[in-house]
């Protein structure tokens, strides 16, 4: 009984962690990219270089594309933007 409780709190904390670790997002584009990301009400840029890929939005947020689309991530998401647009898997 105390192996699967240890092994059940183990593998909750495994899963925060890997939640609070936020949303990847990759540029699959030929151009940097600047993304405009709202977190908790707070404005900031992002600069992605080409082919660069950084951990974004642990807690959730929004990010606007250069093409002026919106993307509501929760932090857990892989997304890489490709020809103006998120692919979100």
């Amino acid at each position: 009984m105390r192996l699967l409780k240890a092994l059940l709190v183990g593998a909750s904390v495994i899963v925060t962690i890997s939640a609070a670790s936020g949303a990847s997002i990759t540029n699959g584009e030929a151009d940097a990219l600047t993304l405009v990301v709202t977190e908790k009400g707070e404005r900031s840029e992002v600069v992605l270089a080409v082919g660069q890929t950084q951990s974004i939005c642990p807690s959730g947020c929004f990010v606007t594309l250069p093409n002026g689309d919106r993307v509501v991530l929760s932090g857990g998401e892989s997304v890489s933007i490709s020809n103006g647009r998120a692919i979100i898997e």
